[in-house]
């Protein structure tokens, strides 16, 4: 058992490692001597621009053993949308999806749940918890990594107004930008048969923004920050637009 457990434990370590290489940060930018962008091309196309994707680098399931555990908050900060879309997708090792992507909505300061179980848990089913969302797949041991895209087509576009106010057709919910990086995740792997378990890293969330330093050849402006190619600063803190 303690075998398997350290195995697991390194897997994990491994899928970080290459997982923060492939997406980034929530700020990526190709160009590493360019300030970063909220472009949605930038990365690749705007569907997985990697400045949009939230990872998760390891979830498990195994029937009577263990699931995986997500929440995902709107902390309601300024330049968030009132209503987020979200999508979320359990990748196995094998590179397949676990389960159907399942797209849901996040109102300001409401939290959703969301369950990676085995089919037909005893417990932790639709039955049980009804304002969950599930990922169900099969109860044979299972790993892999989360991928998290936004509903939104144009994440990087701010949208909306005052409440109830019509805006292109649709009825926004208030003004700011429907990213899912803006948004607070965190999770756990479930060993149930010890009811402990080990706390999961997101990759690109609203608690792991870094931005590049600034294009070598911009100038802030005149007198305010010096001359052009100077005072090339790094900063981390909240992915906030």
């Amino acid at each position: 058992m303690k075998i398997n457990h350290l195995k697991r434990y390194f897997i994990g370590i491994a899928m970080t490692a290459f997982l923060a290489l492939l997406v980034g940060n929530a700020f990526g930018n190709a160009v590493l001597d360019k300030t970063a962008s909220r472009d949605g091309g930038d990365g690749g196309l705007a569907d997985y621009a990697n400045n949009f994707l939230v990872v998760s680098p390891y979830w498990q399931v195994e029937g009577g053993s263990s699931y995986t555990f997500v929440a995902v908050s709107h902390s309601s900060l300024s330049g968030m949308a009132s209503v987020i879309g979200v999508k979320m997708n359990a990748i196995t090792s094998a590179g397949s999806a676990y389960d159907t992507a399942e797209s849901f909505t996040i109102r300001s300061g409401q939290t959703t749940r969301v369950f990676i179980v085995p089919t037909n848990h005893a417990t932790i089913n639709t039955t049980a918890i009804t304002d969950a969302v599930f990922l169900s797949g099969t109860t044979d041991f299972t790993y892999g990594h989360i991928r998290v895209n936004p509903v939104t087509s144009h994440p990087m576009l701010r949208k909306g107004g005052a409440y109830g106010v019509s805006v292109s057709g649709q009825a926004e919910d208030g003004a700011g930008f429907r990213d899912t990086t803006m948004l607070t995740y965190w999770g756990s792997v479930i060993i149930e048969a010890q009811t402990t378990g080990f706390a999961m890293e997101f990759i690109g969330d609203m608690n792991d923004s870094q931005s590049l330093g600034k294009y070598k050849g911009f100038n802030w402006g005149a007198g305010a920050v010096g001359a052009a190619g100077k005072n090339k600063y790094y900063a981390s803190g909240v992915n906030l637009q």
